[in-house]
């Protein structure tokens, strides 16, 4: 009898401590998992469709090596336009590796870019159900790639490839999340100074945010690294924009080192304006500087 007991005594005495001891291992396992010293346990759908075998390859603690395997055979994919297929791979692949950008990037790409514009190309599809593949495929890879930032909120290469997604006019643009995306990639301080730029060209196509686009346009400025031909010519525009501009020929001076150089960059900026940016004045300078360099 006292056996027993005894015995009773050390299993209440064990589920005491367990439950007890529950919350801080929980607790542990979520931080050690948001700091990516441990991987959340696969998903039962996931295992299956991993296969067995690589499954216990996953859970044996490599990850990464079925990914790297599910990267090849998604590249098959690619090159037999199996977009179905394709999409299904990287979603495996990001399950398997959430903190690997890489495959967030790639994934996104091929259905915002390849898949989307095979079906819109593609002639033996009716014209309606091209452009509503094309739609579907350029949406499904933004939305894509925003699920690899909430996986990777810190990582600016993620943040700038988004940019580039809302900002591009031939996918369905909003002007306003693009130059969100990009300001947070330059303010995470590990971003190219493009950012910044990419920040501003956004940031100007945005209906209202002319003086906000101003002031970061003249920030920008500022700095020498950063006086590319097309910063030049939208500072310009900007600034022309304004109610008490000066006189175009003092924008001029202010914006451009010289003549030659300004009629350059402002003929260019016209003519080659595939982002749609502002090009108000625009034309005006470039007949002023032209009667410059054709006065006798």
């Amino acid at each position: 009898m006292k056996l027993v007991r005894n015995i009773l005594v050390v299993i209440l005495t064990l589920l005491l401590a367990g439950w007890a001891k529950s919350p801080w291992e929980e607790q542990a396992q979520r931080e050690f998992e948001e700091e990516g010293l441990l991987f959340r346990p696969l998903e039962v759908g996931v295992k299956e469709k991993i296969g067995q075998t690589c499954a216990a390859v996953a859970l044996g603690g490599l990850r990464s090596v079925v990914a790297t395997f599910l990267n090849l055979a998604a590249y098959g994919s690619f090159e037999n336009r199996d977009w179905i297929k394709l999409g299904e791979q990287f979603e495996l692949i990001v399950a398997l590796q959430p903190r690997t950008s890489y495959y967030w990037e790639v994934g996104a790409w091929h259905m915002a870019y390849n898949a989307a514009v095979d079906y819109k190309e593609n002639r033996e599809l009716p014209a309606a159900r091209q452009e509503a593949l094309h739609r579907a495929y350029v949406l499904r890879g933004r939305a894509f790639l925003e699920r690899g930032i909430v996986n990777n909120p810190d990582d600016w290469t993620l943040l700038s490839s988004l940019g580039r997604f809302y900002g591009t006019p031939s996918k369905y643009p909003d002007y306003a999340k693009s130059a969100e995306a990009y300001e947070r990639a330059w303010k995470s301080g590990q971003a190219r100074h493009y950012e910044s730029r990419a920040w501003l060209y956004s940031l100007a196509r945005v209906e209202g945010k002319r003086e906000e686009a101003l002031t970061l346009a003249r920030e920008l400025f500022a700095r020498d690294g950063n006086r590319v031909d097309t910063l030049c010519c939208l500072l310009f525009v900007l600034e022309w924009m304004q109610p008490d501009a000066p006189p175009t020929t003092d924008l001029l001076q202010r914006c451009f080192e010289n003549d030659k150089d300004a009629l350059r960059m402002l003929t260019t900026y016209r003519k080659n304006n595939a982002e749609a940016l502002p090009t108000s004045g625009v034309d005006h300078a470039i007949a002023l500087l032209q009667s410059r360099q054709f006065k006798p």
